[in-house]
């Protein structure tokens, strides 16, 4: 059924979805399909905003990220599912985009935590502009 199976997880937020975690590891025990986590980090690497940083800054939240990532895998994916863990960084939504069409993933599970309308108009949620652009199947969990 699907080839590669991509979850974005957002490490920032204290109670991940377990709604889509769970269509994940299930939708991936079905099709006997990898696991593909992705966490975004929010883009800082900009010159305007770098250059006030020390310079190993992005490579220590890298290291972070990637290890808080490495627990929740250990702790929530079963050992029978093949899984990959991925830290990037950049706007949430472009970089999900760009893992997608790079690692040729043919389905895509994400929660959506802002059920906010007024969010929505001003600001747009992740979900809603992957929804709008994603080239392959999307798995959208309400929350």
């Amino acid at each position: 059924m699907f080839t590669k199976i991509l979850l974005p997880v957002d490490l920032s937020n204290a109670h991940p979805s377990q709604k889509a975690l769970d269509a994940a590891i299930f939708q991936a025990r079905a099709s006997k399909a990898p696991l593909h986590l992705l966490t975004v980090i929010p883009g800082v690497s900009m010159p305007m905003v770098s250059n006030y940083l020390p310079r190993d800054v992005l490579a220590k939240a890298h290291r972070e990220v990637k290890s808080r990532l490495t627990d929740f895998a250990n702790k929530h994916i079963p050992d029978d599912i093949s899984c990959t863990l991925t830290v990037v960084e950049g706007t949430a939504y472009k970089r999900i985009l760009k893992e997608v069409e790079k690692e040729s993933i043919d389905l895509v599970v994400m929660a959506n935590h802002d059920s906010r309308k007024v969010d929505k108009f001003f600001l747009g949620s992740v979900t809603s502009k992957i929804s709008e652009h994603c080239k392959t199947n999307l798995m959208i969990i309400k929350d």
